[in-house]
């Protein structure tokens, strides 16, 4: 009889709560420039606000992860994030498209390119394409402010790499061995788990 080690569960988040009032001071900022917008012409920023205090937290749980444990475990970190968002993204785009479909009109226009990018998280991709502007009001995409979920989501793909990259090469320095050659394992050692660790990266000395 084998006996399995048990699953290492996932680091829990760290509670900032200095960062919670933060976060409601960027939504009322976009908030109020969206309804009031020549109130607090500037209100924008709140996104700028929130983007920064989203990479802030992410950073630093990945980084938890990588110090507790030398690894990051990619796909269970992808599917924490799919499990909190694509829910409440699916009714969104369920409700709002069925409403835009009975009231017809401007609504539609561009209908099905909206919906692709925002399930694919490429909105911003797409009103780029488009020529879209974000700040116009005679041409309202109905799903204009998916743009903002997009850039978040790119950034959950990309950004675990990059923290796991640096990582990798901040081991290198400390063993003495040269960046050039961080990264020639990778492909060997990848399980079908997608647990990327540092280790890995570093060729032995």
């Amino acid at each position: 009889m084998t006996m399995t080690a048990p699953r290492t569960p996932p680091p829990r988040a760290q509670r900032f709560s200095g960062l919670d009032g933060l976060r409601a001071i960027a939504v009322a900022l976009v908030l109020v420039y969206h309804l009031f917008p020549g109130v607090l012409p500037g209100g924008f920023l709140g996104v700028d606000v929130f983007f920064a205090i989203s990479g802030f937290l992410i950073t630093s749980l990945l980084l938890r992860e990588l110090e507790a444990h030398g690894r990051i475990r990619l796909l269970a970190f992808w599917q924490r994030r799919a499990r909190r968002l694509l829910p409440a993204l699916a009714l969104v785009l369920l409700v709002c498209t069925s409403l835009a479909l009975l009231v017809q009109g401007d609504l539609l226009v561009r209908i099905g390119s909206q919906l692709a990018g925002a399930s694919l998280f490429v909105s911003n991709w797409v009103f780029i394409a488009n020529g879209a502007d974000y700040f116009a009001r005679d041409t309202p995409e109905l799903f204009r402010n998916t743009w903002s979920l997009s850039i978040e989501e790119q950034f959950y793909i990309f950004w675990p790499a990059i923290v796991l990259l640096a990582s990798a090469i901040a081991l290198a320095d400390d063993r003495g061995i040269p960046r050039d050659k961080v990264g020639g394992t990778v492909q060997e050692a990848c399980p079908k788990e997608l647990i990327a660790q540092r280790e890995w990266l570093v060729p032995p000395r």
